[in-house]
């Protein structure tokens, strides 16, 4: 039985010290993607080609989670404000996760009060304990009181709204009341496309969103037909809208290649009738081609509600609307895509059949060499001893100077 229980503290040593080792060097890798980060950030060398962060980029390039890209960015954006805890995560002896805690959390003048509770803190200890601090890096100034607004004479909501340069441009102002029914409508359509995958998701787009609904949703069908888009297409490839200017190229393509249609054919610079209502891509290839895809075709794109389908092979150029010359990309994609952002080709029919290329012609992809070589660092550092019981209510970390 002695023998046993020797052999079991044999096993759990050795695994112990591996254990060490191992979380020493992926602290000092993890430091170099962070060391990374900060010059991709420094270049902003990440935009562009349908990438739509920083965030985006070390995911699609590294292969790690959404979460784990977003925790380097975030420690990446807070380099130089925590010097020794910077130094102790490249020597390997805190980690990635403890790092992201306090760059969440903590201001840079506490960064030498915190760094050796930081050392000797479980990750789990540093949640409960950080995000709750009542961090206090000054007294502010003396703050007069904002005078009281004074009312204006009309209280109605004021709208304006036209082209400009050729770009619509809309001015809306109301009372607080209206005001903040308004944002809150926007807030929800916004928060309706984070939800479908869409991360990056603006107030525009939610805006956007909220008018698409309205159309939809009108009844009854007459009153929907009444208020539906016109646009204006000649043979040649050209449209625009009813009473407007005409419409970039880029435009035309991208609703040409997804979307209800109410087309005015013109001949001879004149309207001779208004054609059905069509879409593009009818409703049952349509869902075949979503169901395949199961989200944006984009490398990395998580989005996988509001898609649109897309022509690899454009249908004013006498592409087909099939399976094959399809693929499901996000608003976000597929407008970039047709502003030239990057570009596809290859078989939508097979997960890997793609190739997707930046407006520079090189393609967006991980980039693994055949042979990867040893990491290089020092041998990691002794990992402190972690998670004693500690009273978190006594805790009292004070700014620098």
């Amino acid at each position: 039985m002695d023998s046993l229980r020797d052999a079991g503290a044999d096993a759990w040593e050795v695994a112990s010290q591996r254990a060490g080792v191992i979380a020493g060097q992926a602290a000092q890798l993890n430091a170099d993607l962070v060391g990374l980060m900060v010059e991709v950030l420094e270049t902003n060398c990440w935009s562009g080609g349908g990438i739509r962060s920083p965030e985006h980029w070390l995911q699609l390039m590294t292969a790690v989670s959404p979460a784990h890209a977003a925790d380097i960015v975030a420690v990446a954006r807070r380099k130089g404000d925590f010097p020794e805890l910077e130094a102790r995560l490249a020597r390997g002896t805190v980690s990635l996760d403890q790092m992201v805690v306090v760059a969440r959390h903590v201001p840079a003048e506490y960064a030498e009060s915190v760094t050796e509770f930081v050392q000797a803190a479980t990750v789990s200890q540093l949640r409960r304990v950080l995000p709750k601090y009542l961090f206090e890096p000054g007294t502010p100034g003396p703050v007069e009181d904002p005078p009281d607004p004074v009312a204006p004479v009309d209280d109605a909501p004021r709208l304006q709204m036209g082209l400009r340069d050729g770009r619509f441009v809309l001015r809306f102002d109301a009372n607080p009341l209206d005001g903040a029914l308004v944002e809150q409508a926007i807030r929800e359509a916004k928060d309706a496309l984070f939800t479908a995958g869409d991360p990056d998701a603006t107030l525009a787009d939610g805006l956007v969103e909220c008018a698409s609904r309205s159309l939809h949703q009108t009844r009854p069908a007459s009153r929907r037909e009444h208020y539906r888009v016109l646009v204006h297409l000649d043979a040649d490839g050209n449209g625009w809208l009813n009473k407007r200017g005409s419409l970039p190229s880029r435009l035309m393509k991208k609703l040409t290649c997804d979307g209800t249609l109410k087309p005015v054919w013109t001949r001879d610079a004149k309207p001779v009738s208004v054609g059905r209502s069509m879409r593009i891509v009818p409703e049952r290839t349509r869902r075949l081609i979503e169901d395949r895809d199961g989200g944006c075709r984009f490398p990395g794109c998580n989005v996988t509600g509001f898609l649109e389908n897309h022509h690899l092979y454009h249908w004013s150029k006498g592409g087909a609307t099939d399976i094959d010359t399809l693929i499901s990309l996000c608003p976000r994609h597929h407008r970039e895509h047709h502003q030239g952002e990057f570009s596809i080709e290859g078989d939508p029919g097979t997960p890997t059949g793609l190739r997707f290329t930046n407006r520079h012609g090189l393609p967006i992809e991980r980039d693994i060499p055949d042979e990867i070589p040893a990491p290089d660092h020092p041998p990691p550092e002794k990992q402190p001893i972690r998670g004693w019981i500690m009273d978190t209510t006594s805790i009292n970390f004070r700014p620098t100077g």
